[in-house]
């Protein structure tokens, strides 16, 4: 468990960890969590909006959020990257996964890490961290839609061993984790 909380850095020397959102250490309630997915999507870029939400909305409605943060850590998981802070918590990226209705064994995914955070490894610690929630949960296959576009995901996706297909608009992501 030890490894799972560890502190890693950002390229700058930021120190950051991944832990479940609403780990009880963190002291955040479900209101501070959308108050904090609020203020973090303000700071993803028209870009990364569409690439994760297919979407230009420039802000998330109560219903998203509801949705977002709805987990159980078991059929609806989720993760942050935090960088602790001694006034409070600031969040740089999130991934879930939802258990699929009708094949309980696969959850959709998605990942979102804030622009000024991609490409220090951020995305793939959440992974790692989601891909070890959902296997303890009984998971074996977590599967997403895709932008063709969005060439970072679709790399993560690729070193962590995923098959990916095309289909119409969206690349199709199975990555097996049984």
């Amino acid at each position: 468990m030890a490894r799972r909380n560890r502190t890693r850095y950002l390229d700058d020397g930021t120190p950051y960890r991944v832990c479940d959102c609403l780990e009880p250490a963190l002291h955040i309630s479900r209101e501070q969590w959308k108050q904090g997915m609020r203020e973090a999507f303000a700071l993803l870029s028209p870009q990364s909006r569409w690439q994760r939400f297919a979407s230009g909305s420039a802000s998330l409605t109560e219903a998203q959020l509801n949705y977002l943060t709805d987990v159980d850590g078991c059929s609806r998981g989720a993760c942050c990257a935090v960088i602790p802070d001694p006034q409070r918590i600031r969040g740089i990226g999130i991934a879930r996964y939802i258990r699929l209705d009708d094949d309980p064994q696969h959850a959709e995914f998605a990942v979102t890490v804030i622009d000024r955070y991609q490409g220090q490894g951020v995305g793939r610690a959440l992974m790692r961290h989601l891909v070890a929630d959902a296997r303890r949960n009984g998971i074996d296959t977590l599967v997403g839609n895709v932008l063709p576009s969005n060439s970072g995901m679709l790399a993560l996706c690729r070193t962590l061993g995923a098959t990916i297909s095309h289909e119409e608009e969206f690349v199709r992501v199975c990555l097996s984790i049984g």
